[in-house]
């Protein structure tokens, strides 16, 4: 891709760039290389120590680990701007992995302001669609609504997934980068609820960067891997890793998909009685 375009002595943003960099564009990144420069770059400084002793961002930054989100969600609109571009960009991709033509009910859960929720709305008309996430990222979802009848489609429902509140119902949720946030505990807690949640014959999709099984490569999953470990502890992980963790879960008719940068995908079953 072109990034600049000369002449005439000035330089300007190309077309390809314009779509990531101009913040009036709906695929726009500026939040997302935002959150990287602001709070995520500088854990890199420190990646010898986070192998030896954990991670580093919460050592950057001076919080406990398990408060490390909290200076994320410092600023709300960043946030959920930096959120909501990767899915802006790559959501189609997401939302075409599989045919899902038969789910009715769909919940993007923590799908922030809903761009991956409107990418399924569009390619399903026969679905609702419903986004589950934290209670000022509904606040502020609705300043983000497309115009469409498609994303007339598209409710938020306020709540937090480790916390006490039901999940929307639905025949079929989703999970775009959200497991890897987490620890192997935490991600199989977050399962859980989901399959505790789904009618029999519902299923879940994760959209995640993942390794290869034998884990050597892709290149780009490791360095993600790394980026995970740096800031949250957390980690990438193979199909046949989160296939194993979906059977903990309860899930079975597990299908992977390894083949669609920057997301690999995985459609999971809940046993129809």
């Amino acid at each position: 891709m072109t990034y600049f375009d000369a002449g005439d002595g000035e330089y300007q943003l190309s077309a390809g760039s314009r779509a990531f960099l101009m913040s009036s564009s709906p695929t726009n990144m500026t939040g997302f290389v935002s959150l990287l420069a602001d709070h995520y770059t500088s854990p890199w400084q420190d990646l010898t120590q986070a192998v030896k002793e954990g991670p580093a961002f919460s050592t950057r930054h001076g919080l406990e680990q398990d408060k490390s989100f909290e200076d994320v969600y410092s600023n709300e609109i960043d946030f959920t701007g930096a959120m909501a571009g990767v899915p802006a960009v790559f959501g189609a991709k997401t939302a075409s992995a599989f045919d899902l033509s038969e789910f009715r009910s769909i919940c993007d859960v923590g799908g922030c302001t809903g761009p991956l929720a409107y990418r399924l709305a569009a390619a399903y008309p026969e679905a609702s669609v419903s986004v589950f996430d934290l209670p000022f990222v509904v606040k502020l979802a609705e300043d983000k609504r497309p115009a469409g009848d498609h994303a007339e489609r598209v409710s938020f429902i306020p709540g937090d997934f480790f916390g006490d509140d039901p999940l929307p119902a639905a025949d079929l949720y989703v999970l775009c980068r959200i497991l890897h946030d987490w620890t192997d505990d935490k991600a199989l807690k977050i399962l859980t609820k989901i399959h505790q949640s789904l009618p029999p014959g519902g299923g879940v999709l994760i959209a995640d960067t993942l390794l290869e099984d034998d884990k050597t490569g892709p290149e780009v999953s490791h360095k993600y891997d790394l980026h995970m470990m740096l800031v949250a502890g957390s980690r990438e992980r193979s199909g046949q890793e989160l296939k194993r963790m979906l059977n903990t879960a309860g899930f079975t008719e597990v299908a992977i998909k390894n083949n669609s940068y920057p997301f690999g995908h995985v459609l999971a079953r809940k046993q129809c009685v």
